[in-house]
């Protein structure tokens, strides 16, 4: 069979059993091919299969003939997460302005008392497809100009470089910071290395990834006050008269301190819409008094992001060979920025007017300006007004990565096998999403901030040592043992959406010879996360992001700076672990 026609009867078998929903925890994939599996990815530099693409691609060069792999994982994930109920909290209100002020507790939130649930998907899989070729048994005369053409080998690969899934329930005490959060990757990953002699070989790839993000996070009507600051910085002298005195004393009193009708009169008359003549935390406090009999707290909803984007990359690696028993392995694979793009689609329909308040559903103002109060329903003012749905863009960085291996064959039953592997994660500062502004049907403006994920990671890396025992002429034996250390540099960067934390991965595995051109691998691996602790904070208060200390400085903080629900999330993340599965097969030509 020629190399053209066997790739145009496996690719699609690939394509059949490749599935990117991945590893929860991070955004690494535990392993690509269950022949590394076996030795917990110690045996990069060993060049048993075509799986050795994403490894190290001069590894190719150490592969006689051609060569397919497809690999096939399930995994299933168990984890609970215990929420500090009195320490999780929301947003702070817009008076709380001292370095780290807290909003209340969900302790007596009705929609926040429910348990997380199982937020690890039960059951994923993931697949990856590996092929390589000597260039000299494609069957074109025209390669055979190429100088040593016979030294060059082909290849691609076709696999998940990262991701993460996970699912809460909808009233579990985090719903104000994370409900679902989807990762999905893909990378195509043509290749080419070249044989030297004996010792040296070289490769290098490129990569064409493709992914996939999918967020959603239940809406806090705590945020209310700094939503609304949009909203009377645009009412004239009119509208704030026919809500002065129906809305609470309170705002009279603090309406009349201002003196706004001699302002107004001395201005622009009383078309004036004076609040957006004052400070900001005057704006905000007006706000806050508005949000009282606004909206009725035991309402709900909650905003989706979908992005599909699509980046490039490039692998490369050498091969040193001392001797037929032991060989140097050193692989760098670059970073990789997607761009991402999608929308971001609000569903409000079921946030409502407080039906105790006075003013009832329909007491809110068109946004276009000349209108008048008492024309939008709660729902109709944010969607036209504050929260339009719009396209939301942003980059996904996959990060770098350099590695170290080793294999040496220790005698003729046992192998040793080493690898350390860098990760340039301190590339990956934070998750975030801008949202393009859009225009209400009179022209107005709408403005919403960026929203995301601050993670602030910092480098880390994964070691792993291994071993093969060569049972007989057929079967070898796997074992091996991977330490991976976190990225996340603290509990106040820990997310509930990335709640990543050291891992331990026990690894046994086999390979079995059934014939001459074809062999299979199992692997089987414990991955245990360590206990880990989340005090993550929102820096963004519904509109405005706080400084480092927490504050917010009002003379120059934008109404149109995030978009968030702000608050505290603290609990414990324990018994964490992963059974991973998985099956290949090998076959020569």
């Amino acid at each position: 069979m020629s190399a053209n026609a066997f790739a145009l009867r496996a690719l699609p078998l690939a394509f059949l059993m490749l599935s990117t929903t991945i590893h929860a925890g991070g955004l690494d994939l535990p392993t690509i091919a269950a022949s590394h599996q076996g030795t917990s990815n110690a045996n990069s530099a060993e060049a048993a299969d075509a799986s050795v693409i994403y490894y190290n691609p001069a590894g190719m060069a150490q592969l006689r003939g051609i060569n397919v792999t497809n690999s096939l994982s399930v995994f299933t994930l168990r984890g609970k997460v215990n929420v500090d109920m009195d320490g999780t909290t929301r947003t702070p209100p817009p008076g709380a302005n001292t370095p780290g002020a807290e909003g209340e507790s969900i302790r007596n939130d009705p929609q926040a008392q429910g348990e997380a649930g199982t937020f690890w998907p039960k059951v994923l899989g993931a697949g990856a497809f590996f092929a390589t070729v000597p260039l000299h048994r494609i069957n074109l005369d025209a390669l055979k100009a190429i100088p040593n053409y016979e030294d060059i080998t082909l290849g691609i690969g076709i696999f998940a470089p990262g991701g993460g899934n996970l699912n809460y329930k909808s009233d579990w005490g985090g719903r104000y910071h994370a409900d679902n959060v989807a990762i999905e990757l893909i990378n195509v990953n043509p290749s080419m290395a070249i044989r030297f002699d004996d010792k040296h070989s070289i490769g290098f790839g490129a990569s064409v990834i493709g992914g996939h993000l999918r967020q959603g996070v239940l809406i806090d009507t705590k945020v209310a006050p700094y939503l609304f600051q949009s909203y009377v910085q645009n009412l004239s002298l009119d509208q704030l008269t026919n809500l002065t005195g129906v809305i609470s004393p309170e705002l009279s009193s603090l309406l009349g301190t201002l003196n706004l009708g001699a302002t107004c009169g001395a201005l622009l008359g009383n078309v004036c819409k004076p609040l957006g003549l004052l400070p900001n935390d005057t704006q905000t406090q007006v706000a806050e008094i508005l949000a009282g009999p606004l909206l009725d707290p035991n309402s709900s909803g909650k905003g989706n992001v979908e992005m599909y984007g699509y980046g490039f990359g490039y692998n490369l690696g050498y091969m040193f060979n001392f001797d037929e028993t032991a060989r140097l392995s050193l692989a760098y694979r670059s970073e990789s920025k997607l761009k991402m793009r999608g929308d971001l689609k609000w569903d409000i329909n079921n946030i409502r007017a407080n039906e105790l308040g006075p003013l009832g559903d329909d007491f809110l103002p068109d946004c276009d300006a000349g209108s008048s109060v008492g024309t939008s329903s709660v729902p109709d003012f944010l969607r036209n007004c504050l929260r339009p749905d719009t396209t939301a863009k942003g980059d996904l960085i996959i990060p770098s990565r350099l590695s170290v291996g080793f294999f040496k064959k220790l005698n003729e039953k046992l192998d040793l096998l080493f690898d350390y592997t860098f990760i340039g994660t301190s590339a990956v500062k934070e998750i975030k999403v801008d949202f393009l502004d859009q225009k209400t049907a009179g022209g107005e403006p709408v403005k919403q901030g960026p929203g995301g994920i601050q993670t602030r990671w910092r480098d880390s890396f994964k070691t792993s040592i291994g071993a093969n025992y060569h049972y007989n002429e057929k079967l070898t034996l796997k074992t091996g043992f991977q330490f991976d250390l976190t990225p996340v540099p603290s509990a106040r960067f820990r997310h509930p959406g990335a709640p990543d934390s050291d891992r331990y991965m026990l690894s046994l595995g086999a390979n079995y010879k059934h014939a001459k051109n074809l062999t299979f691998d199992v692997g089987y691996s414990l991955i245990m996360l360590a206990d880990s602790r989340s005090e993550y904070r929102d820096p963004c208060r519904g509109t405005f992001s706080e400084q480092e200390d927490g504050t917010i400085d009002f003379d120059t903080a934008r109404s149109d700076d995030c978009t968030g629900n702000g608050g505290t999330f603290r609990g414990n993340f324990s018994d964490t672990y992963i059974n991973f599965l998985s099956f290949q097969f090998n076959q020569k030509f």
